[in-house]
């Protein structure tokens, strides 16, 4: 059985805040373009940043809410 770990991104408390409901395009642990979904980040992060490629990218979602009520 092989097992898939999945590394959340470290953000500051403060970009959490200015980021949430966002998606972040993130290169060496930095956010370097966002966007209103993962094609607007990337996009932005590619236009920002002409010399990097797409697989160098990576791009997350930040949650607008800390907590999930049922």
């Amino acid at each position: 059985m092989v097992e898939t770990i999945i590394k959340a991104p470290q953000i500051s408390p403060k970009e959490y805040q200015k980021y949430r409901g966002k998606h972040v395009a993130i290169y060496k642990n930095k956010i370097i373009a966002h966007g209103n979904n993962s094609d607007e980040a990337l996009k932005q992060a590619l236009q920002k940043h002409p010399k990097l490629k797409p697989e160098q990218i990576e791009i997350y979602y930040i949650q607008i809410a800390d907590e999930l009520i049922l």
